[in-house]
């Protein structure tokens, strides 16, 4: 028993793993022979071979809708397979409900946190497994338990806490904790760094080293390559629902997996082309409100304003109290050369200036509805006649942009909640192009995108800056700012504590900036 599961109180009739359900280091743990998955006509997985090894770091890359998402709803038991086989340490098995994949110790991590965010830490770490006395909750007994557990994992975050008072990057860190104190032998981290600082990262990957030496299996899905030269031993690629290969990492290199996953090279993935500057769009002076003080800066036509530092720096308040969502307590803002009083949302919209959103899924759309509808929101004035709604120029509005952005969707009806995370967010994108914005803010646009959606992301800034826009970027993934932004400013701690020109500062010298050394 490792030293989480001895933390980690558990009932007598909880789900354990037996020792007969252990293989040797090394040896087959889990394998998928033949593994299919069809939703009708639609193939989701195609015929997947893939073995995993006891106490590996073993990746998975591919594109968005390459069948990641459907391997792992097929390996914690939320969907059924429909054809092919699954073996856990040598014997075949069903993994027909979660009950059973979480009995077996096979857990995950998802990208969107699924806790309950009402709930303190606590009480989100104990979900399902509370302690009980004489019929009574022991609250305090959990919070002390589930604080040495954070403690003990080196997560420097209150048991006491409600959820939703934490950073989406801290959720993700509780939902780590939650999977690892369940006596895991076989763990699915989705994207696991998408909303993490640098140090919470850091705290993660020596999670992830501490569990494999204890002989965790660990599946590590993301799309940022350098996550998974440093940790994986082997990594596996997908592409349209089919698996296309496995590697060992100290075998391949970026350029080869890249390959393997797009069927196609990349010359550059930060697409950047030379865009003549044009006249001053916005500019702030002096902009003080909540979370973000005395900060200047201007954007221009054709420009992209990158902003950097630590999710906390105060990048995305600054960029709310433009959009006035949280409007802004002291300063200017000029717009076009006159001074504007951005008092709402509305305000930002009617002069020109759009938003996507940091968290798309809970701020950029409305999931429940199709992607047409969600494309269309901000236009719907400019469709309607008197109270009516043009049908015909609503569809095809909306099969415009799903034509221009390349949306994977076979019609403007589906559900924005079933499609893969890179079609959200060109979703997103296409809605505010509709509206036809002079100033575009993206808060990490391209968060658990692939590389070869990131690409097309970026494509689309050059498009909009030589259409005369301007756009500013916020990104806590350095390369993509000090690639991508023609001004590169600096936030820490709520001030802009230094600006620089397209690759006037070192990566190194940026980053000090952020970190304050």
């Amino acid at each position: 028993m490792t030293s989480l599961e001895q933390l980690a109180h558990r009932h007598d009739d909880s789900p354990t793993i037996t020792e007969g359900n252990r293989v040797p280091p090394g040896s087959p743990i889990l394998e998928l022979k033949g593994l299919q998955k069809n939703y009708g006509y639609v193939q989701a997985l195609k015929p997947a071979t893939v073995t995993f090894l006891a106490g590996e770091v073993h990746a998975i890359v591919g594109e968005n809708g390459a069948g990641k998402s459907t391997l792992i709803k097929l390996l914690t038991g939320v969907i059924t397979r429909t054809a092919g086989e699954i073996l856990w340490c040598g014997h075949p098995v069903a993994l027909a409900t979660p009950n059973e994949a979480i009995a077996r110790g096979i857990n995950a991590v998802h990208q969107e946190v699924v806790l309950c965010p009402h709930l303190t830490v606590a009480a989100n770490l104990f979900l399902g497994d509370e302690i009980n006395r004489n019929g009574l909750m022991r609250k305090r007994q959990m919070e002390k338990t589930a604080q040495a557990v954070l403690d003990d994992l080196g997560f420097h975050l209150p048991a006491a806490a409600v959820l939703s008072s934490l950073t989406i990057g801290q959720q993700q860190l509780v939902a780590t904790a939650r999977a690892a104190m369940r006596g895991t032998q076989f763990l699915i981290f989705d994207e696991p760094t998408a909303y993490l600082t640098r140090q919470e990262s850091a705290q993660l990957f020596k999670l992830i080293r501490r569990l494999q030496s204890e002989g965790v299996t660990i599946v590590y899905i993301s799309h940022r390559m350098e996550e998974v030269f440093e940790l994986a031993d082997r990594v596996s690629v997908l592409r349209d629902g089919t698996h296309v290969g496995t590697r060992l990492v100290g075998e391949t290199n970026e350029t080869e997996l890249i390959a393997l996953m797009i069927n196609r090279s990349i010359d550059q993935i930060y697409h950047k082309e030379d865009v003549p500057f044009g006249e001053t769009i916005l500019e702030a002076r002096g902009l003080s409100g909540p979370g973000f003080e005395n900060v200047s800066l201007s954007v221009r036509s054709g420009e992209i304003v990158g902003l950097y530092g630590l999710i906390g720096a105060g990048r995305s308040e600054f960029a709310l109290g433009l959009y006035g969502r949280h409007p802004a307590t002291a300063g200017e803002i000029h717009w076009m050369g006159r001074k504007v009083d951005i008092k709402n949302e509305r305000t930002a919209m009617d002069i020109g200036i759009a938003l996507a959103p940091e968290s798309r899924r809970d701020q950029g759309l409305c999931l429940n509805l199709p992607i047409g509808l969600n494309i269309n929101l901000p236009v719907f004035g400019r469709l309607s006649r008197g109270p009516v709604i043009s049908r015909g120029q609503e569809s095809a509005n909306a099969d415009q942009q799903i034509r221009n952005l390349a949306i994977k969707t076979p019609h403007r009806n589906v559900l924005v909640s079933s499609m893969s995370g890179g079609n959200q967010q060109k979703v997103v994108i296409g809605k505010w192009l509709s509206h036809g914005a002079r100033l575009f803010i993206f808060d990490e646009p391209t968060v658990g995108v692939d590389v070869g959606t990131k690409a097309e992301i970026y494509r689309l800034f050059a498009t909009l800056l030589k259409q005369g826009a301007g756009i500013i970027l916020i990104s806590s993934y350095l390369p993509e700012v000090y690639e991508l932004a023609d001004r590169l400013h600096v936030f820490r701690r709520g001030q802009l504590v230094g600006s620089h020109d397209f690759h006037a500062a070192s990566h190194e010298d940026v980053l000090a900036e952020a970190i304050g050394v």
